[in-house]
């Protein structure tokens, strides 16, 4: 039972290295960064080793597994300090934003009309939005989120009034599928602020996801009002992609340990392993909360997230 113990705990410790080594070839291969988005299931599985190895008795393992297990720990606390700082307590509310992958085959729309129109949301961004369920929601929740851009794909509803707008397209692709980002300005009483949803390309497509975050935080840098940015990032908090991002940008992440996909698989239910839907925001905003919505009839959960003011609009980010 003993050389069983071990040559299990050995064959998953080279497991768990081989993981580890191709999330850290990354920078020479994008594609690899898949890898690094199980980082938490990569700890629970070396945890599991180091217990195996513990109870095989062998010294060598129980000493590579907890290097291993100890390299990927900072890994995972390094990812963390992209996080959004608490906001001081007592902070009022400046904004709640709401961010959802509707799903263009969603079939519970009054449902989701029903949560949005009583979920004081200041801000809602929709990704994979259909013309159909656009004019639906649009009319359906005009009472409570009277400004609306967009008419499909990407579409951004807002309790205060749009000042400007626009959009970022990826170069060459069909109308459906070129939305990468919209944008609006609003006027927050009297004070302009930026707001963004995006729809970053899937992982499974490395190149165009590499090309989107480029796109995306050459849009950030450019900006200099206070800026949020919420949306399916189709990465996760342990991504080496979204690391850059936040690094280079400055932006800070408010949405670590909600797991947001996959919901369903077609009419299955699935439990949601992965925190791929975001929001990002300048610091000049603090977190309050960040909470899920309930099932709603995608394959993705909304994120709602609480943001007090935590500098002045004139501070550079």
């Amino acid at each position: 039972m003993t050389f069983k113990l071990k040559a299990l705990a050995a064959l998953a410790l080279a497991a768990g290295l081989a993981w580890t080594v191709l999330g850290r070839l990354e920078p020479w291969w994008p594609a690899l960064d898949i890898v690094n988005n199980g980082l938490p299931f990569l700890l629970a599985g070396l945890l599991a080793v180091l217990l195996l190895a513990a109870f095989a008795r062998d010294w060598r393992l129980i000493a590579a597994s907890m290097a291993l297990l100890a390299f990927n720990l900072w890994l995972a606390i390094s990812s963390l300090q992209g996080a959004a700082a608490e906001a001081v307590p007592g902070s009022e509310r400046t904004l709640r934003v709401i961010t959802f992958n509707l799903w263009y085959r969603n079939d519970r729309m009054q449902d989701v009309a029903k949560f949005l129109a009583a979920s004081a949301a200041d801000i809602v961004t929709l990704q994979e939005v259909s013309r159909a369920q656009a004019a639906m929601l649009r009319e359906t929740l005009k009472p409570e989120l009277p400004f609306v851009a967009g008419e499909a794909n990407i579409v951004i509803l807002s309790k205060h009034p749009i000042l400007a707008t626009g959009r970022i397209d990826r170069p060459g692709f069909p109308e459906w599928n070129s939305l990468m980002l919209r944008w609006v300005r609003l006027d927050l009483d009297g004070s302009p602020i930026e707001f963004a949803g995006v729809h970053l390309a899937r992982p499974f497509y490395p190149t165009l996801l590499q090309e989107d975050v480029e796109a995306l935080t050459d849009f950030v840098l450019r900006r200099r009002d206070p800026l949020i940015v919420a949306g399916d990032y189709n990465m996760t908090p342990w991504s080496e992609k979204l690391a850059r991002f936040t690094y280079v940008t400055g932006l800070k992440r408010y949405n670590s340990f909600h797991q947001t996909w996959p919901m369903r698989r077609g009419r299955i239910p699935l439990l949601p392993l992965a925190a791929t839907d975001n929001v990002f925001a300048s610091n000049h905003f603090a977190k309050l909360g960040v909470e899920g919505a309930p099932r709603l009839g995608s394959d993705h959960k909304a994120v709602i997230a609480d943001l007090a003011l935590a500098a002045p609009p004139d501070q550079a980010r």
